[in-house]
């Protein structure tokens, strides 16, 4: 079964990339901008999963997920989504994470860039957007981890779930204004 999963994962990453470069038909200044964001995310993700997690069990940063709030923030929520897709499924890849924690990793990932499309939507500062994509994540970890553990115990981390997504959600925001600003600088036809 996650043999067959895999296989389906992979191949869905290639008709994404596919779709990123070809049937999209935009142009290669924009692939490489996406090929390069999707890059940074990977070894973000890979970077992260050597630091120890901190003060919770489990707990990260979210550093990978600056760069989905970057693409979604320049308005192109087709992009971040191919982009979050892509950075977690070749981000678990390459670091060996092909269990439960991938589906944890797509899960949070999925989440946190349904929050923060909704909360752009609604006009909120980057920050606010970047502080809904951390506590979205953690949300969705968390049902994830309640269908594989089949426990409603896995709740009871919530809170403290929440209150470290703060700090971390701003971090990441802070961080996304820094990208945003990089990216404008290196894309942009002067």
């Amino acid at each position: 079964m996650i043999l067959s999963t895999l296989q389906r994962l992979l191949q869905l990453t290639i008709t994404m990339l596919y779709n990123i470069s070809v049937k999209t038909n935009i142009n290669a200044a924009n692939t490489a901008r996406l090929g390069i964001l999707v890059s940074l995310g990977i070894v973000l993700h890979i970077l992260e999963g050597m630091l120890p997690s901190f003060f919770l069990p489990g707990a990260k940063l979210g550093l990978a997920n600056v760069v989905t709030l970057t693409i979604l923030w320049r308005g192109n929520w087709i992009e971040a989504i191919e982009v979050a897709i892509l950075r977690i499924v070749l981000g678990n890849i390459l670091s060996g994470n092909l269990g439960v924690g991938f589906f944890l990793s797509l899960g949070g990932g999925l989440a946190s860039l349904g929050g923060m499309f909704l909360s752009q939507k609604k006009g909120f500062s980057l920050l606010v957007v970047s502080i809904v994509g951390a506590l979205s994540h953690n949300l969705g970890q968390l049902i994830i981890a309640y269908f594989y553990m089949k426990s409603q115990s896995i709740f009871y981390y919530l809170p403290f779930l929440v209150l470290f997504s703060l700090p971390t959600g701003l971090l990441i925001g802070y961080l996304g204004q820094f990208l945003v600003r990089w990216e404008e600088k290196i894309f942009s036809p002067s």
